[in-house]
């Protein structure tokens, strides 16, 4: 699954939102980051293949050698997952878009890339490189195995229920035959034709070379989405209530976020067309209040913050933004410790990345703002602050604009 996101402004300053996850490496310039939500999904696939899968396949194995090979095949799953995304990414670059980082999480992975592909063709090639890749593991995996084993017709004694099949196999080849079957259910699983996953994405950019609009196209795929969400979701509560117990929660989690997913992608695009040329300075509010560091902080509680509905206040020196002040920044001070302090104890200094210059393209503004909340962000031009902006300002212009 790869996402388009934009995270940059045109200032250069960018401000991350708030993650969850760590770096762990770059490769071919970007970094991969894993979210904490991978320790639960690689748990229970350990646990699955160390207390399920591998002692059915060898009852014979020790408890040690049963673990040992659980664990490396989930390791090597995360690997192929990592490979699944670095092929979106890897075409994204060739094809001169952007991909900041891939993120591992619960469902998979992310390809974050810096905007949309300008045609069908090149949103094909992106979509179809990830199932493209699982295939090829699958193959990889699958014909590895045969020739450690020396059996080409391993799969069809396996399938055929041949007992001895599965006990001639060794742990380096059990690990190979189910990470070649895991990769194929993934291609598959990928290539439903439902947005934004992989096969939703690659209907997209047929129907977009056929009607020419991209966000008709988008509706379609992004619909195909929904609809095979609620599926999952059908089927976990048939699952539940024929006894299926954990099984069941599991696909309704599934099919609830690639649901909320697809209907997240395709408000995203509408969107980012709606505010395509309009700027920051189009939309930012220019009527504020600032105050200056010298401000008693008793006199800016009573004076700025009890008195006005704005919610933070630019703290200038002349023409210069030198902080930021918010009711954040005093409501942790008791009130003997407030009497003695000014606006300058508390204020926060402001870097590049806390605010965006007056040109900043709206649709990258919108994304900017995600990571700030409900807090504005200062607004500069030439140096001097000109306004404020929160994700709230952009929400109501575009619901004034029938958008």
């Amino acid at each position: 699954m790869n996402r388009d996101s934009q995270h940059k402004n045109s200032s250069g300053a960018r401000r991350e939102p708030v993650s969850h996850s760590m770096p762990l490496f770059t490769i071919f310039g970007i970094e991969v980051r894993l979210d904490i939500s991978v320790l639960i999904i690689f748990f229970l696939i350990v646990f699955s293949l160390g207390n399920g899968i591998f002692p059915q396949w060898h009852p014979e194995w020790s408890q040690e050698l049963i673990w040992g090979t659980a664990l490396v095949s989930g390791i090597l799953f995360f690997a192929s997952l990592l490979a699944h995304e670095l092929s979106h990414s890897v075409v994204s670059q060739r094809y001169g878009i952007p991909v900041p980082r891939i993120t591992l999480f619960l469902f998979g992975g992310m390809a974050e890339t810096s905007r949309e592909p300008d045609t069908p063709k090149i949103e094909f090639w992106v979509a179809i490189a990830g199932p493209l890749m699982s295939f090829l593991i699958s193959i990889v995996c699958s014909n590895l195995a045969f020739w450690i084993t020396g059996d080409p017709n391993l799969v069809t004694r396996i399938t055929s229920g041949d007992s001895e099949a599965l006990a001639q196999v060794g742990p380096v080849a059990t690990s190979l035959l189910w990470l070649g079957s895991i990769n194929l259910i993934l291609a598959v699983f990928n290539m439903i034709p439902g947005f934004p996953m992989d096969g939703g994405r690659v209907f997209r950019a047929i129907a977009w070379g056929i009607t020419g609009d991209q966000i008709k196209a988008t509706r379609w795929a992004s619909n195909g989405g929904r609809y095979f969400g609620w599926t999952l979701m059908a089927l976990g509560v048939l699952t539940l209530l024929g006894g299926g117990g954990l099984g069941g929660l599991w696909w309704i989690l599934i099919g609830w976020f690639i649901s909320s997913l697809a209907t997240m992608s395709y408000r995203q695009l509408v969107t980012d067309r709606a505010l395509r040329g309009f700027k920051v300075s189009d939309l930012m509010r220019t009527r504020f209040e600032s105050v200056t560091a010298n401000v008693g902080l008793p006199e800016f509680i009573d004076q700025y913050l009890l008195r006005s509905t704005q919610q933070l206040w630019p703290v200038i020196d002349g023409d210069n933004l030198i902080g930021i002040v918010s009711l954040s920044d005093v409501i942790d001070l008791s009130e003997a410790e407030r009497q003695n302090k000014r606006v300058s104890d508390v204020m926060r200094p402001v870097s590049s990345q806390d605010y965006l210059e007056a040109d900043t393209h709206a649709d990258e503004a919108f994304q900017h703002l995600a990571g700030a909340g409900d807090e504005p962000v200062p607004v500069m031009a030439h140096g001097r602050i000109v306004g404020l902006i929160q994700r709230g300002d952009i929400l109501r212009w575009m619901s004034l604009h029938d958008i």
